[in-house]
């Protein structure tokens, strides 16, 4: 097991630390915060994005921080080294997609539990982990996109990099293998045509393949994650995702086929939207400037009616002005165990049943309780809640 190193604390840039999640765990989480950078995005209108790294992401890596330096203007961004890789714990053991979204979870709720649920996107494995996630712990994500992400079982699975790793394969010739890959419009024509261009990005992503090589456990770490990521399979479960889903590609993209994309869209259902012609390849979210601001776009426009619980009513609360917000029951009758907390004005809900004027309900945006029965409307006639 790879003890951390202690984190920078640079000045300016980001804020780095590391979250102790060992009890409940058994590993120790490299994260940090960006953002938001621009005034508009600031205060009343500041939005965590929880950001799912790819594949081998590390945070030290150039490639890795444009994911995070496309989405920081908008956002106050939180993103991590999964387990395995990065400054993150390295444990030679097996390990399973759904303890990548355990340690996600556990992460969100050991940092930002007054603040959940929030943005979720994920990018390539990331994407995947960002599924198990949302399919699990559906009550932390406000929004789900995911970029390049495929479903693997039925719906396909994305190149399989693993192979990029395989023993005598060279920095140089994984590096080679990704850059064409990745991008179906760079070949051996483009190399020749542009050949300064192929010389600044194979010098920048070897650089990152670089990156923690001698670190101890790194290539057993690489190892363990890919042997995850060949196992992963949402494709049956897809259907149950409650919330809404943005689902992102590029045709250019050859490790994961917008056509594998598309299916995962169809399968999740009406709560889903989809943009499948980015520009970039698989690095799309990162070079195509037009991706983070249509993605910031749709995050914050209202949720849809169809995510939770396919066509169920949305309602916002408006009465508990005075008082923090409405009373929330454990159950639908008048007489059942009122919650400690309160629902608070301006919440979104989904309903989930209804029984006259009360409503059980599924917390889709504000603070209180994330499940539980209100009353639409007092004897007098006052709403608490109205419709979306």
């Amino acid at each position: 097991m790879l003890a951390p190193s202690e984190p920078m604390a640079p000045k300016f840039g980001p804020q780095g630390d590391f979250c102790d999640l060992t009890k409940s765990r058994g590993v120790s989480l490299y994260y940090e915060w960006q953002g938001p950078l621009r005034k508009e995005f600031k205060n009343e209108n500041e939005q965590i994005l929880f950001l799912l790294m790819g594949s081998t992401a590390d945070l030290r890596k150039t490639t890795d921080q444009q994911y995070v330096n496309q989405s920081i203007g908008m956002f106050k961004v939180l993103a991590y080294d999964h387990r395995n890789t990065g400054r993150s714990t390295i444990k030679d053991e097996p390990c399973t997609m759904q303890d990548y979204a355990d340690d996600a979870a556990a992460l969100l709720e050991a940092l930002v539990p007054d603040r959940l649920p929030v943005f979720v996107l994920g990018v390539s494995f990331g994407a995947m982990v960002a599924q198990h996630l949302a399919l699990s712990r559906p009550e932390l994500v406000k929004k789900l996109v995911l970029c390049c992400g495929p479903s693997g079982g039925e719906g396909g699975m994305s190149h399989p990099i693993h192979e990029w790793y395989e023993p005598g394969v060279t920095v140089e010739d994984r590096v080679t293998r990704k850059i064409f890959q990745a991008n179906t419009s760079r070949d051996a024509a483009w190399k020749e045509r542009c050949a300064s261009e192929w010389e600044m990005v194979f010098t920048l992503l070897t650089r990152d393949e670089r990156v923690g090589v001698d670190e101890p456990l790194r290539a057993e770490g690489i190892r363990r994650q890919l042997e995850a990521r060949k196992s992963h399979d949402t494709w049956e479960r897809l259907p149950e995702l409650s919330m809404d889903v943005l689902c992102c590609g590029s045709p250019e993209d050859n490790i994961t086929p917008v056509a594998l994309v598309e299916k995962v869209a169809k399968r999740i259902g009406s709560n889903c939207d989809s943009k499948l012609d980015f520009e970039g390849g698989h690095a799309f979210a990162a070079c195509d400037a037009a991706c983070m601001p249509f993605i910031n776009t749709w995050l914050r426009k209202p949720p849809s009616a169809a995510a939770p619980g396919r066509g169920n009513k949305v309602w916002k609360v408006v009465g508990g002005c005075d008082k923090g917000g409405i009373l929330v029951r454990k159950g639908p009758g008048l007489s059942d165990e009122q919650l400690k907390e309160r629902l608070s004005t301006g919440a979104l809900v989904a309903e989930l049943e209804n029984q006259g004027d009360r409503i059980g309900y599924r917390l889709m945006e504000g603070s209180g309780p994330k499940e539980g029965w209100v009353t639409t409307k007092l004897q007098g006639g006052k709403d608490l809640l109205v419709k979306t």
